[in-house]
């Protein structure tokens, strides 16, 4: 039986990176919380594989979830303006966290910042 779909060619340093990935823990990945000095190889190939993220992916999902934050507050409702409020002088590192909890819908990834304020859970720490 013949395989049907459609195939990318892999890079061999690509199939390096996915190799390394299976025998990886999770020390090897590098600070949860806090600034990251620089993100490894093996950590940006698991978010193209997983995320299917991309820089340009990346930088459009962090202006449309900017953009969405703003409309949704200039639309009057309460929790949309603190999340306005909260959010509107943060870095685009701290909502990419977001965005990639997420899976790049940024829908759900705004929801998710509604959700945090009205939880209250853990904000101190992440903000």
């Amino acid at each position: 039986m013949a395989a049907t779909g459609t195939f990318r060619m892999v890079s061999e340093e690509e199939q390096e990176l996915r190799a390394k990935l299976e025998h990886l823990t999770v020390k090897d990945h590098g600070p949860v919380y806090g600034p990251c000095k620089k993100v490894l190889d093996h950590t940006k190939q698991k978010a193209k594989d997983e995320l299917n993220e991309t820089e340009e992916r990346k930088v459009s999902s962090i202006k449309e979830l900017r953009a969405m934050i703003k409309e949704k507050a200039d639309e009057g409702d309460d929790l949309a303006k603190a999340v306005q409020e909260k959010f509107r002088d943060k870095p685009d590192s701290l909502l990419l966290r977001f965005i990639r909890a997420r899976k790049f819908d940024v829908k759900r990834a705004h929801e998710l910042l509604k959700d945090l304020l009205v939880s209250g859970t853990g904000t101190k720490s992440l903000l």
